[in-house]
């Protein structure tokens, strides 16, 4: 483990979910300022988990690491960003109906997932932190992300 703990690709991935985290937990700002703030946090988060070692923790201690933070608070702070639902599918490789989804629900689902890994990464559970990181990207927050990233792209080509 100990060469983890130096690793570059650790360290950028745990500071850009910081950045996220503190952006999520702020104030709104202006609405426009916020969405190009989430569509450069949501890229940076993309390529840093890309680059996050391949990791299997020894032991499970994710279930006692999360502190609850006001998730209402984080909902309601998204729901002011300019875009509200958007159409997508879970599966694009299967012929899946179109789901209506929200950028509320995506950024605060994808605020939850890497706010657990920076939780478990502050009490120095680097593993832990890395392999929550990287499981819930594959399982849920990575398809938040892209759907999100797909929404903010099509607000920002209409509206500019």
């Amino acid at each position: 483990m100990e060469n983890q703990r130096a690793s570059p690709a650790i360290t950028k991935f745990a500071e850009v979910a910081r950045r996220y985290c503190d952006w999520a937990e702020g104030p709104a700002l202006h609405a426009a300022a916020d969405i190009h703030t989430a569509r450069r946090l949501l890229i940076e988060l993309h390529s840093a988990v890309i680059d996050l070692p391949d990791n299997c923790p020894e032991t499970d201690t994710a279930e006692d690491a999360f502190v609850e933070f006001d998730w209402h608070a984080i909902r309601g702070r998204f729901q002011q960003l300019p875009v509200d639902g958007y159409w997508d599918v879970f599966n694009p490789l299967k012929e899946d109906a179109p789901v209506f989804n929200t950028l509320f629900d995506d950024l605060s689902d994808i605020w939850r997932d890497v706010k657990e890994g920076l939780v478990l990464y502050d009490r120095g559970d680097l593993a832990e932190a890395v392999w929550e990181w990287q499981f819930n990207f594959k399982i849920h927050w990575g398809a938040h992300l892209t759907g999100a990233q797909r929404a903010i792209h099509q607000h920002l080509t209409e509206n500019s």
